[in-house]
């Protein structure tokens, strides 16, 4: 484990893919602070776990690093190649950006809630967030600090049994949890289908593109 941490120090420029990691993961929960808002789904994760932090009145930043809390340690004890500064990041960061946004919005715009915009506000805001997001995942997947307890699961599953390739693995574990989400009061919606099916290649391709700005001398 000491090794593991001292290579993630030896990675070209440490601390500029600190602070770009950082701000990926903000961005990130300030998209799904916009997103929950207008209403037409978030990514999978998020349906889920927004859903549980309203039903049992805990502010998603704090219910978010409980749950969080939880799939980080199987996956410290399954696999800890896949822990890193950037977990961390995602755990912790993620819920509490989404809840100061959220806050924010309602001191700035208070007049600004789902009954006030029109449904072409609500698109315009969902290419934008979804954009945002999308570089957001690209920029984080390219600093190469670790991956986020939700996102490494699937690849333990998956090495555990060997008969299902970690796509099929992946497409059940999001499934499930949108199910999870919805059955407890959920929102899915285009975005939901979009994030499911669609960042994840396009963030990899956006990813690929920006990578060199973290490798060069």
């Amino acid at each position: 484990m000491r090794e593991f941490i001292q290579g993630m120090y030896q990675k070209p420029h440490f601390w500029k893919r600190m602070l770009f990691c950082f701000l990926a993961v903000c961005i990130m929960g300030f998209g799904v602070s916009w997103l929950n808002l207008i209403h037409l789904g978030t990514d999978p994760y998020s349906v889920m776990n927004l859903a549980i932090a309203e039903r049992i009145h805990m502010s998603y930043g704090n219910w978010l690093v409980i749950f969080n809390t939880v799939l980080f340690v199987i996956v410290i004890v399954k696999d800890h190649s896949k822990i890193g500064f950037g977990t961390l990041f995602n755990m912790i960061c993620v819920g509490y950006a989404c809840d100061f946004m959220t806050w924010l919005r309602q001191r700035l715009w208070p007049q600004l809630t789902l009954e006030s915009m029109s449904l072409g506000l609500r698109l315009v805001l969902m290419v934008v967030m979804l954009a945002m997001f999308i570089l957001a995942v690209a920029v984080y997947m390219s600093v190469d600090l670790g991956t986020a307890p939700y996102d490494a699961m699937p690849f333990i599953i998956a090495d555990a049994k060997e008969q299902f390739s970690f796509r099929v693995v992946r497409m059940i574990w999001d499934c499930a949890v949108t199910v999870i989400g919805f059955a407890i009061g959920g929102v899915v919606g285009i975005v939901t289908i979009i994030m499911a099916f669609a960042i994840g290649p396009v963030a990899a391709w956006v990813s690929r593109h920006i990578q060199r700005f973290f490798e060069e001398k």
